[in-house]
């Protein structure tokens, strides 16, 4: 049966914290930046040939080639003259991809749109440059071939891999990268994205999971485009293909449009940032039922030791930190690192502490810019009381991505974003908020808001199944 949206992510995301993720990227990717489809490359080519109807694609291009009316550098220099006039740039889901921690990535793809979406990887196009893999942080594997230039004009950096002959003799002709591609398939964990059973490629997939099935278990993982409904026949075909990658032990996400996989990535990018939860709002350190909000929140966070809690050091940041240290010093697992507040620029002296709690990092940038760029590495928000620049703070959490959790008991904006999602509170982790949980937040007991905050923030955090 094919795997759910949620259990993809979470098993990479997995995965990348145990530094042994790895991404393959099939033409679907490249397809969407505009590029021209293995049947759009052979079309004129077949054509001239008179090449019959054939659905295996390198097949069909070991029939030009042997017809003659195309030579192999002459259906090369085609194939490098449509994608080289398409003129494609990176998508955002390339874009993605770079943000995504992961060092390692493969590719049949000719073109260059990925290694200009992750400037820093090491690009390794010839199988003679393999070794290189070892002395490097960030590597793509363009293990097909592939375009360069010279002086301004494309050209291929090694002989493409094209016809039957060349999947044939793939091993021999590129022992190194094959050699490599089996270690890395059963030492790690795969995403393949951007293929279907259409795809030539896909064949790579079919031949690793069959051949080292037994020895790879179940972690590699896959998102495989279906076809339309309407065609029950090739429908069923797709269904019997899904079936026996999982019985090779690939699990299978299905999508009907290779669109799907940009929010995918967004999601995964999510799941894989540092474990960091950024606490919001603002209230009077006089107000009884403020401190009470917040030293009942640190109670609930103190034995999240794995868990970096971060702030701009206004009151609620400052009074949770305060008492998360306090409880952590009293049992030993105080560490100053996991408890950060951040200054924002200013030509001020900073503002005097009553005692010295975690880390303190001092930045020249505005609020703006340090909240969004903290909220960018961060998972979620907890949100105590607060006001206007609270509520602004909510907001640039949503656009990023991050799980909001709002004690509403502490009233102000906290209470605001709450009631407004109190019929129908958004996603967390990737999975719907328990109803019951979300009502608690707004008990007038700040140690029964807590509790229910940081139950919703372990959800946020990917903690929970």
């Amino acid at each position: 049966m094919p795997t759910s949206q949620y259990a993809l992510i979470e098993a990479f995301g997995r995965a990348v914290e145990q530094g042994n993720a790895v991404i393959f990227v099939g033409a679907g990717l490249s397809q969407g930046a505009g590029l021209p489809g293995w049947e759009e490359l052979l079309e004129t080519p077949s054509r001239e040939s008179e090449i019959p109807s054939e659905s295996d694609l390198p097949l069909k291009a070991e029939y030009i080639i042997t017809e003659g009316t195309y030579h192999r550098e002459r259906l090369e220099q085609h194939i490098l003259a449509e994608i080289a006039t398409t003129s494609p740039r990176p998508t955002s889901t390339h874009s993605s991809l770079s943000l995504l921690p992961v060092n390692q990535f493969w590719t049949t793809n000719y073109d260059t749109l990925l290694e200009e979406s992750i400037p820093d990887a090491t690009v390794v196009e010839v199988d003679s440059r393999i070794q290189v893999l070892g002395s490097v942080n960030r590597s793509i594997v363009k293990m097909h071939g592939s375009i360069g230039t010279d002086d301004g004009r494309h050209k291929w950096e090694s002989p493409p891999v094209i016809t039957r002959s060349d999947y044939e003799n793939y091993e021999r002709d590129w022992p190194r990268t094959a050699s490599l591609l089996r270690a890395t398939y059963l030492s790690k964990t795969f995403l393949f994205l951007g293929f279907s059973f259409t795809d030539a490629n896909i064949e790579i997939l079919l031949s690793l999971s069959r051949r080292l099935s037994s020895d790879a278990g179940t972690r590699h993982l896959t998102v495989i485009r279906r076809p339309s409904a309407k065609d029950s026949d090739a429908r069923r075909l797709h269904n019997l293909k899904v079936r026996d990658l999982e019985l090779s032990g690939v699990r299978v996400l299905e999508i009907d449009d290779h669109a799907e996989i940009e929010p995918l990535l967004e999601r995964l990018i999510r799941r894989t940032r540092p474990t960091r939860l950024f606490i919001a709002g603002s209230g009077e350190t006089t107000d009884t039922k403020f401190r009470g909000y917040c030293s009942a929140l640190g109670v609930a966070l103190a034995n999240k030791i794995d868990w970096e809690i971060c702030s701009l050091g206004g009151p609620s940041g400052w009074c949770v930190s305060r008492e998360v240290a306090r409880i952590r010093r009293a049992e030993n697992t105080y560490s100053p690192e996991q408890i950060v507040t951040r200054f924002r620029g200013s030509t001020a002296p900073p503002p005097p502490m009553d005692e010295r709690v975690g880390t303190a990092v001092f930045s020249d940038l505005t609020r703006e810019p340090l909240v969004k760029g903290t909220l960018a590495e961060s998972r979620a928000m907890v949100v105590i009381e607060g006001a206007t620049r609270t509520k602004e703070e909510i907001i640039w959490a949503a656009e990023a991505g991050l799980g909001v959790v709002p004690i509403a008991g502490s009233g102000g904006a906290a209470q605001e974003y709450w009631q407004e999602n109190r019929d129908n509170p958004p996603e967390l982790g990737g999975q719907t908020v328990d109803i019951a949980v979300w009502e608690r937040l707004g008990s007038d007991d700040p140690h029964v808001a807590a509790r229910a905050a940081v139950a919703l923030l372990s959800q946020a955090m990917y903690e929970t199944q």
